[in-house]
């Protein structure tokens, strides 16, 4: 782990472990519509939490909620997206960009510390 700070291997961890296992499991429970609420749900609430704890100085906390909303709110695309496409598109394809999708808020952190070094 050299040149890579303890906190820098946590969020790599997270967004290119946690964020794509999370997003799998999130499309093996199918494409109900009940699904597709509790998942806009489920991002209105984070992005409220994070701005919640936003203010009260959690930032690493805040980071992490907009990180999890990102990830449902990319699952929640990918489960629309399966749900409109005809059968004969290959719904793979889907998955996988949900999947890469998922770490792009890696490259953001990256990019801004970057700007910060």
């Amino acid at each position: 782990m050299t040149g890579m700070t303890r906190e820098a291997f946590v969020l790599f961890t997270l967004c290119f472990v946690a964020g794509p296992l999370l997003f799998a499991l999130l499309m093996r429970f199918g494409q109900s519509l009940t699904l597709l609420l509790a998942l806009a749900l489920g991002v209105v609430s984070a992005v409220l939490l994070a701005l919640l704890l936003q203010d009260r100085g959690a930032l690493l906390v805040s980071l992490g909620m907009l990180w999890l909303a990102w990830v449902l709110a990319v699952a929640m695309v990918a489960l629309t997206l399966r749900r409109r496409l005809p059968p004969s598109v290959p719904r793979r394809w889907v998955i996988i960009a949900g999947l890469l999708a998922t770490t792009l808020p890696w490259f953001g952190l990256a990019t801004a510390r970057s700007l910060l070094s």
